[in-house]
């Protein structure tokens, strides 16, 4: 072997970054495919450009164009875009309903978004009106016309989208109710309850499953 091929005629390739790997697999059309879109009711997939997100439809035609930092699936018909550390709401043609502003934003449920300003979580409507103020520590997605949130002490209840305390915070986790019951964990045991809040299976067991 000479010197040169042993100085650039084995020369392994650059290892891809996660970010490059993850860009691969978001464009690849077999994991993102029309017939998945068809299938889940998904109008557009987000497309990934030198770290940059946009959309595409199901045909794989870019219709928003890779620009924000990061952006969540469409919801209700808009979707969640960072700009830099802040983020705002676009609708399905590209245009900004709330200016990139806040801390956070998240997807759009029952018309209400997540968003925070600081250390504390409230709520907002597509047209960036403040519905709930910021008072949580965390907040989940409204599902069956209520939410699960995380008070400063670490503890998990329930808010209606008026932002009133329907179920205490006193839950060590809590998900999202589903046909009208949810599951919580109480002393590392995991139980259900119902909408009012009154438990309907004790907690007995170790795993609970989404």
């Amino acid at each position: 072997m000479t010197i040169i091929s042993f100085l650039f005629g084995n020369k392994k390739p650059k290892p891809k970054t996660d970010n490059e790997i993850f860009e691969e697999i978001l464009n690849d059309p077999r994991v993102n495919s029309k017939g998945v879109g068809e299938r889940e009711g998904i109008k557009y997939f987000q497309v990934m450009k030198n770290g940059k997100t946009g959309f595409r439809d199901l045909d794989g035609d870019i219709v928003i164009e890779p620009k924000f930092d990061a952006a969540e699936m469409f919801s209700e018909g808009f979707s969640a875009v960072q700009v830099g550390k802040k983020w705002g709401l676009i609708d399905e043609t590209g245009k900004y309903i709330i200016e990139p502003k806040y801390d956070y934003l998240g997807s759009v449920n029952n018309g209400l978004a997540a968003y925070s300003l600081g250390d504390k979580y409230g709520f907002l409507n597509t047209e960036g009106t403040e519905t709930i103020r910021p008072q949580f520590a965390w907040v989940g997605e409204f599902s069956e016309m209520l939410c699960v949130v995380r008070n400063s002490k670490g503890k998990y209840g329930y808010i209606d989208s008026s932002g009133k305390l329907i179920i205490e915070c006193q839950f060590e986790y809590a998900m999202p109710f589903e046909n009208g019951i949810a599951k919580i964990q109480l002393n590392n045991l995991w139980g259900k309850i119902d909408r009012t809040g009154k438990i309907i299976e004790p907690p007995t067991h170790k795993y609970a499953y989404e």
